[in-house]
C-alpha cells in the first residue's frame, strides 16, 4: 500500500516506494496504467486530467496530484492512497483518519459513520475500508431478509403448473400430449435489486485484499448464489423497483453504484486500466464544515448553496452570472454569507497576502454587495482549513470604512470548530471557539 500527499508527485522509477515529503515512485507498469488514465479519457470516466498534471522536471517523468483524495488502483493490484495534507510533514495515519472522517458528511458519502468508527480507519486503507463499509450493509439485508418477488415464467412442463398457454402448447405440442406449455410465476429473488448487489459482491471479490473481506464476501455469495450478477448495471437501476421488501436495502446501494460503475475492473483484453475512487477535495471540505457549523451555531439557520442573485441583473431580459455562496448564516434579521477554500494560506506572509487569492476577495465583495444589501454591517467570511502555518483569524478586512468587512478565519478540523474573530457577530456563540 502506497500513499501520496495531496499536491505531491508521482515519480516514474524502478521500484514502487514512499518518498520523503509525501511524495511517490512507481515501477514502470504503474506508471504507464495511470498514464492511460489520461490518454483513454472519453468522457465517462472522470476527466483524469483535473486529477493529475504531467510533468517532466529534470527530465523525470512525473503526474502531479491536484485537489483530489482518494484511492487508485492499478492492473496489478498496486494501491495509491492521495491523502490530504494540512502540515509540511504528513502523517499518513492522521491524515488518512481525517479523510475518512470528512467523506462522513460528503453528500451521496460512500460511508457512514456508525460503521467507519468501528473499523480503526487510520489503520485500514480506503479502498478496503469502502469494501468492508459495503460488505457490512450486504450481511444486514442478509439478516434482514433477501427480497423476493414474483417473476413470470413460460415453460414447457411435463405437468400443469399455472395456466396453460394454448396457442404455443398446441404449435409446440400437437405430436407430444406429455407436455403442457405453461404461464406461471415463480417466487425467486432474481430480481434488478438483487443482480446489482451480486454484481458489487463479484467485483469485490476480486478487488478486496483484505482476509476479513475475503471470508464474508464469500459468504455472501452464497446467499446470493440463485442470483446472476447484473449484465446492465444502468438497466436495472432503471428496473429497480422500490417498494417496502427492499427499504432495508437502501444504505447499500450508493457504495453498491459506486461499486459497479466507478470500480469495475472488467475491460477489453489487453487494455492497461487503473481504477480509482476520487473526491473533489475542495467538495469534501465544503460539505463537511456545512455539516459541522449545524451544530456549532444552533441558533443560527445555516444554509449551503443558497442562490438568488446574480453578478449581472439585466442582458437582454435576463440575469447572468449567478452567484452561489457555500453557506448562509441567518438569525433573525442578521445575515452572514461564507464561502469555504480548501487551501494552506499563512498567516505569517503579511507581504504575500497571506497566499490568499485575489479573485476570492473579489468573490466576496460581490456577495457582500448582492446578498446583504439590507444589512447595516455586510460580514463575509472566507474560511480556510487550519494548519500549522494558520492557526487563527487574520486582523478584519474593510472593503469599505465601517459598512463591508471580510473576516478570513481558519476552520479546526481537529476540534471541529470554526475559530472565530473577535469583531464577528458569531461571537457571541458560546459553542463557538473564538480568538
Amino acid at each position: 500500500m502506497l500513499w501520496v500527499s495531496e499536491h505531491g508527485c508521482i515519480f516514474k522509477g524502478d521500484n514502487n516506494l514512499v518518498m520523503p515529503d509525501g511524495d511517490v515512485q512507481l515501477k514502470s507498469s504503474d506508471f504507464t496504467a495511470l498514464l492511460s488514465l489520461l490518454e483513454d479519457h472519453d468522457g465517462t470516466t472522470p476527466d483524469y486530467e483535473s486529477v493529475f498534471t504531467y510533468m517532466r522536471p529534470h527530465g523525470r517523468e512525473c503526474l502531479k496530484v491536484q485537489n483530489f483524495v482518494g484511492v487508485i488502483r492499478t492492473e496489478n493490484c498496486t494501491q495509491i492512497e492521495i491523502l490530504p495534507k494540512l502540515a509540511k510533514h504528513a502523517d499518513v495515519d492522521a491524515a488518512r483518519a481525517l479523510l475518512v472522517k470528512m467523506l462522513m458528511h460528503l453528500e451521496d458519502s460512500p460511508f457512514r459513520e456508525g460503521t467507519v468508527a468501528s473499523l480503526e480507519a487510520h489503520r485500514m486503507p480506503l479502498f478496503e475500508l469502502l469494501m468492508r463499509y459495503f460488505l457490512d450493509h450486504v450481511v444486514e439485508i442478509v439478516r434482514k431478509g433477501i427480497a423476493r418477488t414474483y417473476v413470470a415464467h413460460k415453460d414447457n412442463l411435463v405437468y400443469l403448473r399455472g395456466k396453460l398457454a394454448l396457442t404455443e402448447h398446441i404449435r409446440r405440442n400437437s405430436i407430444n400430449s406429455a407436455r403442457c406449455y405453461c404461464e406461471h410465476d415463480e417466487y425467486e429473488a432474481n430480481r434488478p435489486i438483487n443482480r446489482l448487489i451480486k454484481g458489487a459482491l463479484v467485483i469485490v471479490s476480486r478487488l478486496t485484499n483484505d482476509a476479513m473481506n475475503q471470508q464474508r464476501c464469500r459468504e455472501l455469495l452464497f446467499w446470493f448464489d440463485a442470483v446472476p450478477p447484473t449484465e446492465s448495471p444502468a438497466l436495472d437501476f432503471q428496473q429497480m423497483q422500490r417498494d417496502r421488501l427492499i427499504q432495508h436495502y437502501a444504505p447499500a446501494m450508493p457504495t453498491c453504484r459506486l461499486i459497479l460503475e466507478g470500480l469495475n475492473p472488467l475491460t477489453k483484453q489487453g487494455e492497461r486500466k487503473a481504477i480509482s475512487m476520487l473526491f473533489p477535495m475542495e467538495k469534501v471540505f465544503e460539505d463537511f464544515v456545512a455539516a459541522k457549523l449545524l451544530h456549532q451555531f444552533e441558533s443560527w439557520d445555516v444554509s449551503a448553496q443558497v442562490r438568488g442573485q446574480a453578478l449581472v441583473q439585466r442582458h437582454i431580459k435576463s440575469r447572468i452570472f449567478n452567484l452561489i455562496p457555500d453557506l448562509q448564516l441567518r438569525r433573525g434579521g442578521v445575515r452572514l454569507i461564507a464561502d469555504t477554500k480548501w487551501k494552506l494560506i499563512d498567516e505569517s506572509d503579511h507581504s504575500g497576502k497571506y497566499r490568499i487569492s485575489q479573485g476570492d476577495i473579489y468573490q466576496l465583495f460581490a456577495y457582500a454587495k448582492k446578498y446583504l444589501t439590507d444589512q447595516a454591517v455586510r460580514e463575509v467570511y472566507l474560511i480556510y482549513p487550519a494548519s500549522d502555518t494558520f492557526r487563527k483569524p487574520l486582523r478584519a478586512f474593510w472593503y469599505e470604512e465601517s459598512k463591508e468587512v471580510l473576516y478570513v478565519v481558519p476552520y479546526d478540523l481537529e476540534a471541529e470548530k470554526l475559530i472565530i474573530p473577535s469583531g464577528s457577530s458569531l461571537v457571541d456563540q458560546k459553542l463557538g471557539a473564538t480568538a
